[in-house]
């Protein structure tokens, strides 16, 4: 969910062309009866018989850990997050996704199954255009091992993260859709869980994306009203179009939100923060997540909340903490829960 140095009047130009279209899409989208025809669920995680759709994004990575220092955390702490994340029922996150195919990532399965944990996880590929061929080559080979040796837990492949939209530091070319397709191709074959990729509205509202879509299983989205200048009070109704417009676009595909959020700090002078119009505080995102999850609950949506723990590594261990890029969790990266724990969760606090 990274923006790096992305102009003002490029984000500005995708919020308005990407709003207008998706008003369109909306009042356009199949139905029947007034109902939304809904496409086959591809992705559909259960345990026991019990839907777990509703999931979140993880990061195992303590303070002073970082995926640039390979940190690999602790079994302990892992154990710790994810008895944090499912200890109550149904309130609580019995999906997570990962984004690299590494052994910070490795570690996590590991403690998932010897454990037993009620978890089961979308295992990303980290892909990037920084990368070399042979990193890239790397984690395709490893996010295959990964799915075959762990699949009581691994659920989903992602070939992945905001790879293809304009923005992205670490973005791939139109030229390079013919090796990427050749990617997918090769992990569907080896693998038995369904293979996606995870990007932004702005880029799966672009006709270039239709060849990518094809491809894959199910279609994972990101879609940020905070970056996308939306306030508190429109954020969930802007997402919601966002939603529909995507599923117009690609009815006979599922469309699963692969992250949304909403940060509880910001700093206006940090690059894109300029964005930011809406209230960037932890009673804030308490109302986000309180109406989010309804109505992913209402339309069950299949999606990953943006993110369990606050990882202050992000954004650079440079920038004062405060920056939004540190501040998405619903927990603090000391794992004390934030306000939209205590208030919509409150049982998960009470121990």
């Amino acid at each position: 969910m990274k923006r790096l140095l992305v102009t003002l009047a490029l984000a500005t130009s995708m919020i308005v062309s990407g709003c207008g279209a998706a008003n369109d899409a909306h009042q356009n989208q199949s139905s029947d009866n007034g109902k939304v025809i809904q496409p086959e669920q591809v992705f559909n995680p259960t345990i026991d018989g019990k839907w777990i759709g509703l999931g979140i994004s993880y990061g195992s990575y303590r303070d002073g850990e970082s995926p640039h220092k390979a940190s690999v955390s602790s079994e302990a702490d892992i154990l710790e997050d994810l008895t944090i994340l499912t200890q109550k029922g149904s309130k609580s996150w019995h999906l997570i996704r990962m984004y690299g195919a590494d052994p910070a990532s490795e570690q996590v399965l590991r403690v998932i199954r010897k454990h037993q944990l009620p978890v089961r996880v979308m295992q990303g590929a980290w892909l990037s255009g920084h990368q070399t061929a042979q990193e890239n080559e790397q984690q395709i080979s490893e996010v295959i091992r990964l799915a075959n040796e762990y699949p009581d837990v691994v659920v989903a492949v992602n070939a992945g993260n905001e790879i293809f939209v304009d923005w992205s530091w670490h973005k791939f070319g139109q030229q390079d859709y013919d090796m990427y397709i050749g990617w997918i191709d090769r992990i569907k074959q080896a693998v038995d869980v369904p293979v996606t990729l995870a990007d932004d509205y702005n880029f799966w509202n672009k006709p270039w994306s239709q060849a990518i879509a094809a491809e894959l299983d199910f279609i994972v989205l990101h879609a940020y009203a905070m970056w996308n200048s939306q306030t508190l009070e429109n954020a969930v109704n802007w997402t919601a179009t966002i939603y529909d417009d995507i599923q117009a676009r690609y009815p006979n595909k599922q469309i699963v939100l692969g992250e949304s959020g909403w940060a509880t700090s910001s700093i206006s002078t940090n690059g894109d923060e300029r964005l930011i119009i809406g209230e960037a505080s932890e009673q804030a995102q308490a109302v986000f997540l309180k109406e989010y999850n309804a109505w992913l609950e209402q339309r069950h949506i299949a999606s990953f909340l943006f993110e369990a723990f606050d990882e202050k590594w992000k954004g650079g261990e440079d920038k004062p903490d405060g920056i939004a890029e540190k501040n998405w969790g619903i927990f603090r990266s000391d794992r004390t829960p934030k306000q939209a724990v205590a208030s919509y969760f409150p049982d998960l606090v009470a121990q």
